[in-house]
């Protein structure tokens, strides 16, 4: 048996988040990259100051994935004024979800969806929506077989990179709670 374990991030984790996130941006993105961009995005997005006012915001929630005890990879949620493009109150964000390459492919990011999922049940929202990059494939596929379709993009500024990320949103099944 398999064992997951989510666990929501802190100021503690502080070190770890930065490092993590760095680690698997520069894995996912640096191939398709400069140098030069990419170290100016990683200093610009995960530096301490950055991090500790993502981790210290109220609408914003980042959770560690552990796999048989080892850190696998995180997820960053936002909502309300948190999310990183003006969407009504009743959407959540996926804003980040990256795993360590040797964490890819074991149902993982299914795993996680499905954790946002709930988040997003519990909050009561509407929507769950994300951004991806538009030159990634799998993840683009991924995304169409969890559900979600694409409303709209935006750019994406990797140093003097000008990218465009689609917007895709998914439609939550309403309850009656």
């Amino acid at each position: 048996m398999t064992i997951l374990k989510i666990r929501k991030c802190n100021l503690n984790d502080l070190t770890d988040l930065q490092k993590l996130s760095s680690e698997t941006f520069q894995a996912t993105f640096g191939k398709d990259n400069t140098k030069e961009n990419m170290q100016e995005y990683l200093e610009e997005a995960y530096n301490s100051q950055v991090l500790t006012r993502e981790l210290s915001d109220s609408h914003s929630a980042f959770y560690f994935v552990y796999y048989e005890d080892k850190l696998a990879g995180y997820l960053k949620l936002n909502i309300l004024d948190a999310q990183s493009e003006s969407m009504p109150a009743d959407y959540l964000e996926i804003e980040r979800i990256y795993f360590k390459k040797e964490f890819q492919h074991l149902g993982l990011g299914t795993k996680l969806f499905e954790f946002a999922l709930q988040r997003a049940h519990d909050l009561k929202k509407k929507y769950i929506w994300l951004g991806v990059w538009e030159n990634n494939y799998p993840a683009q596929k991924f995304y169409q077989k969890l559900g979600f379709k694409r409303f709209s993009q935006h750019h994406f500024v990797m140093g003097d990179s000008n990218q465009t990320d689609y917007l895709l949103k998914k439609e939550l099944r309403s309850t009656n709670d």
